[in-house]
């Protein structure tokens, strides 16, 4: 999931600089990493089956799978929308600055979110700490997003333009709501370990 978020930063830099052929290789590793995500949730669905009824909290880790599922998808639909976004556009400062701390909050957020996931089995206590801070990130994104764009309403000339650059703010938005669903499940699990 971290990885995932991680190569959406290097297609952010891949936009600026013009390179198209980075830009295609982190689209496609993020593919890869969705299809990760994807074979690991049906590997503990298969193990959880095995599993049966001693597993009492089963439901509650699934849904931590399909919440972590649904981040990487989201991650994946950022990284599409950045790949339309022209760079005469998002290079001019004011758009730049506002999209490098979008991205560097929402990375942080996913890495909690990770953290999060791997401390549930050493301590579930810390999970719910990490959980808590997921939400504080996410409420920075929150409070982030809406002033882009309320600039970019505000500023940016064309229709093309103005909608890549809303839909990218929007969707860096939806994941980090996903991520916060998905620490909000960390948590349930937590509390029932």
């Amino acid at each position: 999931m971290t990885d995932a978020a991680r190569v959406l930063r290097e297609e952010y830099q891949a936009v600026l600089s013009n390179d198209k052929a980075s830009v295609k290789s982190c689209l496609e590793r993020g593919k890869k990493a969705e299809e990760d995500v994807v074979t690991l949730r049906r590997s503990l669905i298969r193990e959880l089956a095995q599993v049966g009824t001693l597993l009492m909290n089963k439901e509650d880790l699934l849904r931590v799978a399909f919440a972590i599922e649904s981040v990487v998808g989201h991650v994946n639909g950022s990284a599409f929308k950045l790949s339309q976004v022209r760079r005469s556009v998002i290079k001019l400062k004011k758009y730049k600055e506002a999209y490098n701390e979008l991205l560097n909050t929402l990375i942080e957020a996913i890495s909690k979110q990770n953290d999060c996931v791997r401390a549930l089995s050493i301590n579930p206590d810390q999970s719910i700490e990490m959980a808590a801070q997921v939400q504080k990130l996410e409420s920075e994104i929150d409070a982030k997003h809406r002033e882009l764009i309320t600039e970019l309403i505000r500023s940016v000339k064309g229709y093309r333009d103005l909608i890549t650059m809303r839909d990218l703010a929007q969707a860096i938005e939806d994941t980090a709501d996903a991520a916060l669903t998905a620490a909000d499940a960390t948590t349930i699990v937590a509390l029932g370990v």
